[in-house]
């Protein structure tokens, strides 16, 4: 009976927190929802790469449903981004992808999805995921909504890189693969600026080159050439939470 009170006196003093993994000078351009994320080369180029195939639906959004890779900074204004991705083939499921952006949080944004339907068959999509009850504290599950705006069947290859570019005007929203144009799709309401990121399940997805343009002006790129991700871990701490928020304010 010692034991156990011991243990809760322990448990009580400790503060569990989330610390980031800070370097000094470095440059941070992600931060990890979910899932793992990692920084590669090989004898071509530097890539980003999702280790992870299988996910878990929590219920709190479906960024959190994928593994999902966001970045760390909001994007004032963007006129669109282009990347390169290559999908690998995982046996007897389908990949299901998102770019995402327009992203406030991890429950209001827009996307181009992919889910393969069959063989090279895969529906390209336009949604809107937002939040159903504004209300509601963010833990409480199921409180988002997906909308989809636009769809059509295109298809794509295992192995192959692509060139994708998605650009936007007001609220509409066009994706390109290999400088093709395959959809063009409009939202309620203006898509510029906000948070980009991707998402997978069910493959490995490679993102490279990411180039993200306010007309002809780059305001964001990374070639991945260095580990651009802002990890966190938790950490048991005796300081109070206001203590450790006042040190880190700014970082």
């Amino acid at each position: 009976m010692k034991k156990i009170r011991m243990v809760v006196l322990i448990s009580t003093a400790l503060l569990l927190l989330p610390v980031s993994l800070i370097y000094p000078n470095k440059v941070f351009n992600w931060s990890i929802i979910s899932g793992e994320w990692d920084i590669r080369k090989d004898n071509l180029k530097s890539f980003l790469i999702s280790k992870n195939t299988k996910t878990r639906d929590w219920g709190y959004s479906e960024l959190i449903g994928y593994n999902s890779l966001i970045s760390l900074n909001p994007i004032i204004n963007y006129s669109s981004f282009s990347f390169s991705f290559e999908i690998s083939e995982v046996p007897q499921v389908n990949p299901d992808i998102l770019f995402f952006f327009n992203a406030f949080d991890y429950r209001q944004f827009h996307s181009f999805k992919l889910l393969k339907i069959k063989n090279n068959t895969y529906k390209l999509s336009f949604i809107n995921c937002s939040i159903k009850d504004t209300t509601l504290r963010p833990a409480v599950k199921w409180n988002y909504t997906i909308t989809e705006l636009a769809s059509k069947d295109i298809e794509l290859e295992y192995n192959r890189e692509y060139r994708a570019e998605i650009r936007i005007r007001k609220n509409r929203a066009t994706f390109y693969l290999d400088g093709k144009r395959l959809m063009e799709a409009e939202a309620p309401e203006a898509l510029a600026g906000g948070k980009i990121g991707f998402s997978n399940r069910n493959t490995a997805l490679r993102i490279a080159d990411l180039k993200v343009y306010n007309g002809r002006e780059i305001v964001f790129e990374d070639d991945f050439s260095k580990d651009s991700i802002k990890r966190y871990r938790v950490q048991a701490t005796t300081m109070s939470k206001e203590e450790y928020e006042k040190r880190n304010k700014g970082k």
